[in-house]
């Protein structure tokens, strides 16, 4: 299941790129506005199979401040 949520990391932020550089681009003001209109329906759509398919951590946030770097807290922070 976690090959559900990478790949819907992946296409929102291609979704993203693609629409930042839209007007470098030349796309036509036209896709460029229903892009912006489109946006929202896509980060709910990211966080609605992020929340559905994700894995939690199996660390609290006491025991590991970030996630994804072994600091472990010390309390005095």
């Amino acid at each position: 299941m976690m090959k559900k949520v990478t790949m819907a990391i992946a296409l929102a932020t291609l979704f993203l790129a693609v629409f930042q550089s839209a007007r470098f681009i030349d796309l036509p003001p036209e896709l460029t506005i229903a892009m912006f209109l489109m946006s929202p329906f896509v980060m709910l759509l990211l966080v609605l199979i992020v929340l559905k398919y994700g894995t939690p951590s199996v660390f609290t946030f006491n025991e590991r401040f970030y996630d994804d770097n072994d600091y472990k807290r010390n309390g005095n922070e």
